[in-house]
């Protein structure tokens, strides 16, 4: 069972890692910093802006939703 063990401890890893990222909140902030700095210079609509930025707060939302359902502790 050392080989299956070995393997299932990677898979949890990976999941780990990748849960990791997809719920760290500093990437959508900085999406939303750099989405306000397009409007800003008119490189984008208003329209296009509240478009955008409606999907990076539903994300957010989305993000601190499964942390509190699932009692997520950050990791280093």
């Amino acid at each position: 069972m050392g080989l299956l063990d070995g393997i299932g401890k990677i898979f949890r890893i990976i999941y780990e890692e990748g849960e990791k990222e997809w719920l760290d909140e500093t990437n959508y902030k900085e999406a939303l910093n750099e989405l306000y700095i397009r409007f800003e210079n008119k490189e984008i609509t208003e329209d296009e802006y509240e478009e955008e930025e409606a999907k990076i707060l539903e994300q957010l939302k989305a993000i601190r939703k499964y942390k509190k359902e699932h009692d997520y502790v950050e990791r280093n």
